[in-house]
């Protein structure tokens, strides 16, 4: 690369006028203290630039601070202008450059153009060329060349903004500059033959041969020095030579054979004709011409020969021969040449070709030569490919993501780009990188988009895009592929991903759209999938209060994988079965969920409202059931008392007397209402007359009736006391309990009156006494007919 000399003064611009000599001053007039200023910063720059040792450094400090000074008090004086560029130049000879181009940029933001604006822009931009920074470079020469004053200024700019997007292959802002140098009428232009020089080989390298070989060949017969016309003579040959006109090829090359001057370029000529070849891609017969040269040429040269040689070798696919002609070249060249780096480089490249997977110690002892003298090489950017790709390759993500980030992708081929944003996208959502996931893979879609990979990749981008919180972005790329895919696969992770991300957004419509959709769209899914779909979209219907719509898909969902959805499915249908209030099947559910041990996960006043409507339906069994997942003999007062006096009753009717001899006496110990306590008590009779422990059982009768209940209570009581009497043998004692609830109760009462009348009518016909057992048979026809217990 050329590097431009940082002057401190632009060529042509002196800054280092002669300081002004002493006049007389009338006193009449105002003193210009500003201008004293900036002549005193003058004056000490001036001495400092006059002086040597330490003494100049404390000279340029001192310029600084009162040029810095000036410019705080009078930023709008006559001087502000020069004063900017006397402190940055100030700043630059005391070791500060950022300082001074802080001070360039202020002078160019605030002035605009004229001499020192010029002179800022260059330093400017020649710094930024220096240091390869050829996009900011280009901008300021493009500056220096809009507003200098001097066509030799606006030449340099021209010329130099050229060259740095050359540097940066922007070939079209390139050629655009050199056509303004060509174009210049000023007949003093120094840069005109550079520049058509410049443009002839872009023009070459772009494939516009006729145009290219008019330019060098100008030049090459022209009066510019030997140095510009034998660099033009030698790219005119070869031009030629691609264009296939020998003999004009062999005229240029005898050209910088015979000129004095022009002996650098010699033995370029002399290999240039394989050159040629190459540029032409006839790769056989670079080979053929290779291989019959017995002289070789020495350093460089010989460095280019064997380089041409060995890619053309490359070129076709003779890999092996390849690598001893690159590694030849490494024997040459010093490490640090770029003959040596290149060599090295396609020498790697071999190796992959050839070894495949197995080059990550090529790579990283290419890399741990070369990587810290060619950051921004393409080469570089390429071998960090390769050893990505072989470590992505090897299942080793995370290891893989740290290469690709260091990979600008701007420095690959065309070929390599598509692929490394393809291959590094996916690497870095492996990697759990999403945010660089999404960058590549944008970058790829947008660039590639018919590359065959483009629904994958939308696919592994939507998954980081949900992963960082995107959801919308995440939609919009699964409902791409939704929209032009027909890979089955690709369409059920598009579905059920949307599907989630709409759940986690609380759209529960667009979750259940999406699952319905996949269940209806996916021609042969997964069953696992079905089940997942299934059971989610019943869920969010649930929700949304379409409790019937959901529950085919939740028992589908149970049906297809009850490993995963028999419990969360089962919980669900119970709460629709709820909701819609169907206590055939909700009972059926709750019996499921008991039995698959689940049922403890249900709310209690579900399984209240299932056990009230068993006991209403004398389901009493599975009431039974039910009220005891509520109740909990270890906390009773954490039920209400309703539960056990229920809890007691449905045990007694499912023939388990001593489990209802505890819950009703667990209600007693809650209960305070005096009929409420009487009705526990005969329960608590009923258990133990069941248990045939009469004795108690009339003991909890009388306690009951002690407490003088009514109505139904009052008579359930006074029948079981018969019951008991009945059981004792005492019949009389028994007819008589069973009289009293006959004689208590209202004919209305079709429940306690019609049972009194057929235990006592029992108990008659028991005792003997027919003729009355026969009168109360007439009442309980004539009263209840058809009546059945």
């Amino acid at each position: 690369m050329r590097l431009l000399a940082l002057l401190f003064l632009i060529p042509g611009l002196s800054m280092a006028q002669e300081a002004p000599r002493a006049v007389p001053v009338d006193p009449n007039l105002q003193r210009d203290v500003g201008q004293d200023w900036f002549q005193h910063g003058r004056n000490v720059y001036e001495s400092a630039k006059r002086t040597n040792g330490p003494t100049q450094f404390e000279l340029y400090v001192r310029a600084a601070e009162i040029f810095s000074r000036y410019i705080t008090e009078y930023p709008r004086h006559q001087n502000a202008e020069a004063a900017w560029w006397y402190l940055g130049q100030s700043y630059r000879a005391i070791g500060r450059p950022e300082d001074a181009k802080r001070c360039f940029h202020s002078l160019l933001n605030r002035f605009g153009k004229g001499r020192y604006a010029a002179a800022a822009a260059y330093s400017l931009a020649a710094d930024h060329y220096n240091n390869r920074q050829y996009a900011l470079a280009a901008t300021l020469f493009e500056k220096l060349a809009a507003i200098a004053t001097k066509s030799s200024d606006r030449q340099r700019g021209q010329f130099y903004a050229a060259q740095s997007y050359e540097m940066m292959r922007q070939d079209r802002q390139a050629i655009a500059y050199y056509r303004k140098l060509l174009d210049d009428p000023d007949p003093n232009n120094g840069y005109r033959s550079k520049a058509e020089v410049a443009l002839g080989t872009l023009y070459a390298k772009s494939g516009k041969l006729e145009e290219a070989l008019q330019l060098l060949g100008k030049v090459a017969v022209s009066h510019s020095t030997p140095e510009i016309r034998g660099k033009a003579a030698l790219e005119a040959g070869a031009v030629a030579a691609r264009l296939g006109d020998t003999e004009l090829s062999d005229k240029y090359f005898n050209l910088i054979l015979r000129t004095p001057g022009m002996e650098d370029y010699r033995p370029d000529a002399q290999i240039a004709l394989m050159a040629a070849r190459f540029d032409q891609k006839r790769y056989r017969d670079v080979v053929t011409i290779f291989s019959q040269s017995t002289t070789p040429s020495t350093g460089e040269r010989e460095a280019r020969r064997l380089m041409l040689g060995a890619r053309s070798y490359m070129m076709l696919d003779r890999n092996a021969d390849a690598m001893p002609l690159f590694r030849a070249i490494e024997r040459l060249e010093l490490p640090d040449s770029n003959y040596a780096f290149d060599a090295s480089y396609f020498r790697l490249l071999c190796f992959y070709r050839i070894e495949g997977r197995h080059v990550l110690d090529q790579v990283d002892g290419f890399l741990q030569i070369y990587r810290k003298k060619h950051p921004r090489d393409a080469k570089i950017h390429t071998a960090l490919l390769m050893k990505a790709e072989t470590l992505f390759a090897e299942d080793k993500p995370a290891e893989a993501a740290d290469v690709y980030r260091d990979i600008d992708s701007t420095l690959l081929s065309e070929k390599n780009r598509r692929g490394m944003l393809y291959q590094r996208g996916r690497c870095l959502a492996e990697a759990k990188d999403p945010e660089g996931a999404i960058k590549s893979l944008t970058d790829f879609i947008n660039k590639y988009p018919t590359d065959e990979r483009v629904p994958l990749a939308r696919a592994t981008r939507a998954t980081a895009y949900a992963t960082t919180g995107q959801s919308g972005l995440a939609i919009a790329d699964f409902q791409q592929i939704i929209e032009t895919t027909k890979d089955d696969t690709l369409l059920t992770l598009a579905y059920l991903e949307s599907a989630d991300i709409s759940k986690q957004a609380n759209d529960l419509d667009g979750m259940i759209n999406y699952y319905l959709a996949f269940l209806k769209e996916v021609p042969d899914p997964d069953e696992d999938a079905v089940a997942k779909a299934s059971y989610w979209a019943g869920w969010a219907m649930v929700k949304k209060n379409r409790g019937d719509e959901a529950l085919p898909y939740l028992e589908r969902a149970r049906e297809l994988s009850p490993k995963y959805y028999d419990k969360h499915a089962g919980l669900l249908l119970c709460l629709v079965h709820l909701s819609m209030k169907k206590p055939s099947e909700l009972i059926a559910e709750l019996e499921v969920a008991i039995t698959k041990g689940y049922a403890l996960n249900l709310p209690e006043q579900l399984i209240r409202w299932a056990a009230d409507q068993a006991f209403n339906r004398k389901e009493f069994l599975n009431a039974a059931r039910f009220y005891d997942l509520i109740a909990d003999d270890e906390n009773p007062e954490l039920a209400p008392k309703e539960i056990w006096r229920f809890l007691g009753k449905a045990r007694n009717e499912s023939n388990d007397p001593t489990g209802a001899l505890a819950a009703i006496e667990h209600a007693l110990d809650q209960e305070s209402d005096a009929a409420w306590q009487a009705d526990c008590l005969n329960d608590k009779g009923r258990a133990l007359y069941k248990l045939k422990r009469y004795d108690e059982a009339m003991k909890a009768v009388e306690e009951g009736l002690a407490l003088r209940p009514e109505g139904r209570i009052g008579a359930s009581l006074h029948m079981l006391r018969g019951e008991i009497y009945e059981a004792q043998g005492n019949l009389k004692e028994a007819i008589r309990s069973f009289v009293l609830p006959v004689q208590l109760m209202a004919d209305s009462d079709q429940v306690v009156k019609p049972r009194a009348l057929k235990m006592l009518i029992a108990a008659l016909q028991k005792d003997g006494q027919s003729d009355a057992a026969l009168r109360y048979q007439q009442e309980l026809d004539r009263k209840y007919p058809g009546w059945e217990e």
